[in-house]
């Protein structure tokens, strides 16, 4: 029987999940927040460790996306599904790029979830219809067409970063958005001024966007 985890704030609606998928998992740990996963799997041996993870991406002190980005350094083995209440194409995205093998609304039914969980154990991928649709578009909206992109200097992740200086962000919100440490935050600023032949971030801001870069 596969062996799943639990993680979400809410008693109740944890309780449920568990309940819910007794007769089809072994649930050997709920946790109410991603810290207590976290120090679960940390003083256990990987053989004590789920095989999946269900996990709530809304959550106080650390939310699901960044302990996500965690689990899959202690054991990159394990399969998160993140569960939510909310169909937001920008959680969506962050999820996938902190590593999560699947994304579910809270909501969704059982089939739906045992379904999900099956599919991420044989190394596929599970969305809910809904949040697949919404991602579906989001991408559509803003896909840029190659030859737009032709001559950018810039790499993904540095266009990224550039991005998050221009809206505002400091180097610590940047770091702590894209799971990376400040000195690489640093270290790809000076690599974006130098591929640009600029001094600063308005100098880039406008090289990058007269050129469709970003």
């Amino acid at each position: 029987m596969i062996s799943i985890a639990v993680t979400d704030d809410n008693e109740l609606l944890r309780r449920n999940i568990v309940e819910r998928l007794k007769d089809d998992f072994q649930t050997v740990f709920e946790a109410g927040s991603a810290k207590a996963m976290l120090r679960f799997l940390k003083v256990n041996d990987t053989k004590q460790h789920p095989e999946v993870i269900l996990m709530d991406i809304e959550m106080d002190e650390m939310n699901g996306i960044e302990a996500t980005s965690h689990i899959k350094e202690i054991n990159p083995g394990i399969k998160v599904i993140m569960l939510t209440v909310f169909e937001d194409d920008d959680k969506v995205l962050s999820a996938i790029k902190a590593g999560a093998d699947g994304y579910l609304v809270k909501d969704e039914r059982k089939e739906r979830i045992i379904e999900c969980i099956h599919d991420v154990i044989n190394g596929g991928s599970y969305m809910s219809p809904s949040v697949a649709i919404k991602t579906m578009r989001y991408l559509q909206k803003n896909y840029i067409p190659k030859e737009a992109m032709a001559g950018n200097p810039l790499t993904n992740r540095e266009q990224e970063i550039l991005q998050l200086v221009i809206d505002g962000n400091t180097y610590s919100d940047i770091a702590a958005k894209l799971f990376i440490s400040m000195s690489t935050v640093k270290s790809h600023i000076y690599h974006i001024y130098e591929k640009l032949h600029v001094n600063n971030k308005i100098e880039a801001a406008k090289k990058a966007t007269s050129n469709r870069w970003l």
